[in-house]
């Protein structure tokens, strides 16, 4: 294919190489994902907790606001929080933002059980009235759904709906959880997949058992288990697009994402059965095409693109064998520079930032995210701490993925992720086996 031209630039002389240490302490082999509140409702490309941890103890002290660009389902804000660290996070998914609000709140144990009764009555309640149930427009909706299934999920939404529960977003996590795995997609899959016809037949409508158990269970677990001791603020926003007035923090921890949502991870069609369910409830309204909104889409190149030689060379690879992918990951660069940028922009003086990395390929490509995230915040003026690899054992990610969209070519996803760590202004003693 003849090769994109793109205004990229010669490569910089001399350009910084980031040195990688391998930190087997960082994996966390045999130690659980999904655990505590984050078993609410499952997310893709979970930070691990028990990293999250290990960075705000070596990087932040008590009292310090954290800050996450890209919060997901509040893995960081959660950690924060329960650690005495108070925590902003930004995201353009409604379900992600409903799943952070409902993990970081403070629970009174009595009401939260009082309102789990009034729903569990409601539902054993339930008659054939169809005023009694609401189901939304959705597209295609028998196609995903089975007509019972999709009476007894109209119910629940009915009850939720015109209710009064102070802790909405808490059943609100889990219906939008029951929603999806009623439906008839695949679950491996973060894309829409239906299952196959012999699969449809054997599934069982399980809509009323399925939520009132996850909800018994959630709440032992919300009663029992360690509560935020600080607050957490989950704010619909697009880091690529600029801040509040006056934002600051002082330390970053952060996933962003590994590329495009069109041929990553897909969180928006992933989120699509919950969302569709939940929209209009309480703080939920549904956002516009997430994937697309994502980092990635069209716009202005930035400028400073053209003095990352990494990148100019990554670019001129992928686009000697398809230019226009080529130009879709240079998208891909051009925002996350904007939203690194947007977010060293509101850091204190002395800040650090923490930022956890895949490199992903694309035609076959690896593409080096950590180092060239490395040379992005170096040349916003942030010093180089270290880069730590470390294993992935339990990421919620497919083992396999199709990285040119062609049925049944498949590739193994990412096994390792980089922690990249820079501090505002001050060179740190770093430890370097982060024995955390």
């Amino acid at each position: 294919m003849r090769q994109m031209s793109l205004p990229l630039l010669a490569r910089k002389e001399a350009e910084s190489v980031y040195g990688v240490i391998e930190n087997p302490k960082l994996s966390f082999k045999g130690e659980r994902l999904r655990r505590g509140r984050h078993r609410l409702h499952s997310y893709p490309a979970m930070l691990h907790p028990m990293l999250v941890d290990c960075l705000i103890e070596q990087y932040t002290k008590e009292n310090d606001v954290i800050f996450d660009p890209f919060c997901g389902s509040g893995v960081t804000l959660l950690q924060s929080a329960l650690k005495g660290r108070r925590a902003i996070g930004f995201d353009i998914n409604p379900l992600a933002l409903t799943i952070a609000r409902a993990k970081t709140n403070r629970y009174d144990k009595e009401s939260l059980w009082l309102e789990y009764r009034d729903i569990e009555a409601k539902i054993a309640a339930k008659g054939d009235d169809e005023n009694d149930i609401d189901v939304p427009t959705i597209k295609n909706i028998d196609y995903w759904y089975r007509d019972d299934v999709i009476r007894d999920l109209g119910r629940i939404r009915y009850i939720l709906k015109n209710g009064s529960y102070q802790y909405i977003d808490f059943f609100l996590a889990l219906f939008a959880l029951i929603c999806r795995g009623q439906s008839l997609t695949r679950k491996g899959e973060f894309k829409r997949y239906r299952l196959k016809q012999a699969d449809i037949d054997k599934k069982q409508n399980t809509v009323f058992a399925a939520f009132l158990s996850h909800a018994g269970a959630m709440i032992d677990v919300f009663a029992n288990e360690a509560s935020p001791t600080a607050s957490s603020q989950p704010m619909q926003a697009n880091a690529e697009d600029g801040f509040p007035e006056g934002l600051e923090y002082d330390a970053v921890i952060s996933s962003p994402p590994y590329g495009d949502s069109r041929t990553t991870v897909a969180y928006g069609q992933f989120s699509s059965f919950g969302l569709d369910w939940i929209s209009g409830i309480g703080e939920v309204r549904k956002a516009a095409n997430i994937d697309s909104a994502g980092l990635g889409k069209p716009g202005e190149l930035k400028a400073e693109l053209q003095g990352f030689g990494i990148l100019s060379e990554l670019i001129g690879s992928i686009s000697r064998i398809d230019s226009k992918r080529a130009k879709e990951v240079l998208h891909f660069f051009n925002g996350y520079y904007k939203a690194l940028r947007n977010t060293v922009g509101h850091l204190r003086e002395g800040g650090t930032v923490c930022l956890v990395v895949g490199n992903r390929r694309v035609k076959g490509i690896q593409v080096p995210l950590d180092q060239i995230t490395a040379a992005f915040l170096e040349s916003m003026g942030m010093k180089f701490q270290v880069i730590f690899a470390r294993t992935i054992h339990n990421k919620v990610m497919p083992s396999r993925n199709s990285p040119n969209n062609v049925r049944g070519i498949t590739s193994e996803t990412m096994s390792k992720e980089f922690i990249v760590i820079f501090n505002k202004a001050r060179a740190l003693n770093a430890i370097r086996d982060a024995a955390c």
